[in-house]
């Protein structure tokens, strides 16, 4: 990559919104988790799927980081592979 190149794509993940930025981070976190437990686990894909009740290529969807999760299916996950995803403290 060209050094204009880089300055430009510097510059254009410089001007990412701090909210975006930490979205992005949260949900490829929240993917890179589910798959550690998956593979902590020995299960595969297919089997978590099944216990979720959910297709194969809808959890490979998942596992990419890209997709938005909402609180409902977050704690199936935990509660299907027996740990908190997501742990949330409150403040004293």
């Amino acid at each position: 990559m060209t050094t204009i190149h880089s300055s430009i794509l510097r510059q254009a993940v410089a001007d990412i919104p701090d909210d975006v930025r930490r979205e992005v981070n949260m949900s490829y976190a929240i993917a890179d988790r589910i798959a550690q437990l998956l593979a902590d686990q020995g299960m595969t894909q297919k089997a978590f799927a099944r216990k979720m009740g959910k297709s194969e290529p809808e959890v490979s969807t998942w596992l990419t980081g890209r997709h938005n999760f909402t609180l409902r299916t977050l704690a199936r996950i935990s509660s299907v592979l027996r740990t908190d995803l997501i742990t949330i403290t409150k403040s004293a």
